[in-house]
């Protein structure tokens, strides 16, 4: 069955698209756009001129004052959108991949590959373009089982829950820019710095209240104790599932007002009246589900689930020792 790929570095120039993945959307231009630093690009494989699947890639540029490649990475989330039931997806994201080597090799030093959900999706695609893997763990949370969300907290979590509506501690609906700075501020102070993707400007977030939360593809949350913002949580939809692409709390100053715990919660409780029926951490940390990241989400009641991030330098002598050491 022949196919063909085309690479897109313009929302104008896409055919129609539906939106079916979240990180794949044809807004995903809107997401990105007027950030000096990045590039984006998205890779069409048609059939018979018809679309059948997308894929959305971000190349970033680390350094502000430096374009050579060695400065720029290129970074791709989740599974494509498939628009053909009907199409082997191994073969075409196959065919997806080989064509995002061909287009970035000599634009970007190192390609990224994350939130893929299942750890098994895609080997044979990234095994044959030269990736190396990490093994991560995603956290996803069912919406839909009859026990409600209450009813899956772990114990410690509830009283955490209890403990701020008692001092008073309400969640809110972020519907306008005015605190949009500030927000933006409380996520860089509270983040992982341990984590090396560099973070992204303030254009990031306002671009997606302007595309995302306007158009009802996300929402941004904010807890309140006594009209101080401690806490907040940004979340994208898909269909039936809610991502959580940002969380944080001011655990220091309020750390017995639980912040994350209760912007968390509130969330799901949220996402569960209005009807979605998965609410998924993505990639929530490296293979250990007992330390960290992992440990402190799986007590909202969520399961742990195997998944893989997979890398690929562009420099063939750098690329194959990190394939030694890491597979």
């Amino acid at each position: 069955m022949e196919y063909q790929v085309k690479a897109y570095y313009k929302k104008e120039s896409l055919p129609p698209l539906d939106d079916v993945k979240f990180f794949h959307y044809a807004s995903s231009f809107d997401w990105n756009k007027n950030i000096s630093f990045y590039r984006p690009l998205m890779l069409i494989v048609f059939r018979n001129e018809k679309p059948i699947a997308s894929m959305f890639a971000l190349i970033m540029r680390i350094n502000r004052f430096m374009y050579g490649s060695v400065f720029k990475r290129c970074y791709v989330s989740q599974q494509p959108g498939f628009y053909d039931e009907n199409a082997n997806k191994i073969e075409v994201f196959d065919l997806l991949i080989s064509s995002l080597v061909k287009e970035v090799e000599n634009k970007v030093f190192f390609i990224e590959y994350r939130n893929l959900n299942d750890a098994a999706f895609g080997y044979k695609g990234f095994r044959e373009n030269g990736f190396y893997s990490a093994k991560w763990i995603n956290v996803k949370n069912s919406l839909q089982r009859k026990r409600k969300i209450w009813d899956q907290l772990s114990s410690t979590r509830k009283n955490q829950v209890n403990k701020a509506r008692r001092k008073g501690v309400v969640i809110e609906e972020l519907t306008s820019h005015y605190e949009l700075r500030e927000i933006y501020k409380l996520i860089d102070k509270s983040r992982n710095w341990k984590i090396s993707n560099r973070f992204p400007p303030y254009q990031y977030f306002d671009n997606f209240f302007n595309c995302y939360v306007s158009a009802g593809k996300g929402k941004i949350l904010i807890s309140r104790y006594n009209e101080k913002i401690i806490g907040g949580i940004i979340l994208g939809f898909e269909q039936k599932t809610v991502y959580v692409l940002y969380f944080w709390g001011k655990e220091k100053r309020y750390k017995t007002y639980y912040p994350a715990v209760f912007t968390i919660y509130s969330a799901m409780e949220i996402a569960e009246k209005e009807g979605y029926e998965f609410f998924d951490f993505m990639d929530s940390g490296y293979l250990n589900i007992n330390a960290g990241k992992p440990r402190f989400l799986l007590q909202f009641g969520g399961k742990p689930r195997a998944t893989r991030r997979w890398y690929r330098f562009n420099w063939r002598l750098l690329n194959f020792f990190a394939k030694k050491i890491y597979d």
